[in-house]
């Protein structure tokens, strides 16, 4: 729980005079927020109780081991093999983009951010419209 962020946020430590730590948290309880003044020496020790021994593996599954990585397996089976091969060309579309011409086409211009293709819909429509749809904006 602890990996990516501390016990206690600092903004909930509202003073320190040397001696007492006073700080405030919200009771899980009742909803309400609660304001202690303990002396330091307690408030470090209440905080060391949430060192992990060490070698404690804290992270337990990452990578292609990670839970998420196993349900998308399972997603993907659902998707038709035509879809897959669709997106999967969608991919390969996007990498030789950037290749070609050094930019990722699915990467936003403001903010960087790389957009997800979740669908992509294609109305069917005959030749004659295509053309007509050409020529009335060409």
């Amino acid at each position: 729980r602890y990996l990516g962020r501390p016990v206690i946020a600092t903004s909930r430590i509202d003073t320190y005079d040397g001696e007492n730590v006073t700080f405030h948290y919200t009771r899980h309880e009742d909803n309400k927020t609660v304001t202690e003044t303990i002396p330091a020496l307690n408030f470090i020790q209440k905080l060391i109780v949430h060192i992990p021994e060490k070698h404690f593996k804290m992270l337990r599954y990452y990578g292609i081991y990670a839970k998420h990585h196993k349900q998308e397996k399972k997603l993907r089976k659902c998707i038709s093999a035509e879809k897959q091969r669709f997106l999967r060309s969608i991919q390969d579309w996007r990498q030789s983009i950037l290749l070609s011409f050094g930019y990722d086409p699915l990467c936003c211009s403001e903010c960087g951010t790389s957009m997800l293709v979740l669908e992509v819909y294609h109305k069917k429509t005959t030749l004659f419209e295509q053309y007509r749809k050409v020529m009335k904006y060409g």
